[in-house]
């Protein structure tokens, strides 16, 4: 009888560990304290829209966004060998403050690759230097929600921004 009860124990605290191992939903971005700023809040982790939950910021000011980023990138002599896809990804909190970014880059066969340093990190913070984002409105009520910038880059330059 011990043993079917201590294997009963064992059992819920095995279960316990490899469910907390995992996010609420597939693509969550959990907080990291080395990357992460701790003063952004998500205000409902439990309840993040994705980008096309509802209407978005991006999408109405995606022409203005778009000429930011373009205007403001520099490219240098040493991207010119760089060719691929660089992805930001982040979260919108409630409040319009954002955060969790993180980067996902594939080359033009969609295998991950590491662009150069100095590209990838110009690319994030022209990213987080948008200002005014909007959070996720649904039901008139307010909700965090994901957004991604995608810049497609070839030879050093950027040829597209999407969505």
């Amino acid at each position: 009888m011990k043993a079917i009860v201590l294997s009963f124990i064992l059992l819920v605290l095995i279960i316990s560990a490899y469910a907390q191992t995992f996010p609420e939903n597939v693509g969550d971005i959990p907080f990291d304290s080395l990357q992460d700023d701790p003063s952004f809040v998500v205000c409902n982790p439990k309840q993040v829209f994705q980008y096309y939950n509802t209407g978005s910021y991006y999408k109405d000011h995606k022409k203005e966004i778009i000429k930011y980023l373009l205007d403001n990138f520099r490219t240098e002599d040493s991207f010119n060998d760089q060719n691929g896809f660089l992805t930001v990804r982040f979260i919108i909190n409630c409040n319009g403050h954002t955060g969790r970014f993180r980067l996902l880059e594939i080359d033009n066969d969609y295998q991950p690759i590491h662009f150069r340093e100095a590209l990838s990190q110009q690319l994030l913070s022209l990213v987080k230097q948008v200002r005014g984002w909007q959070p996720a409105v649904y039901k008139e009520k307010v909700y965090d929600s994901y957004q991604y910038i995608t810049f497609r880059i070839r030879n050093g330059k950027i040829i597209s921004i999407s969505p």
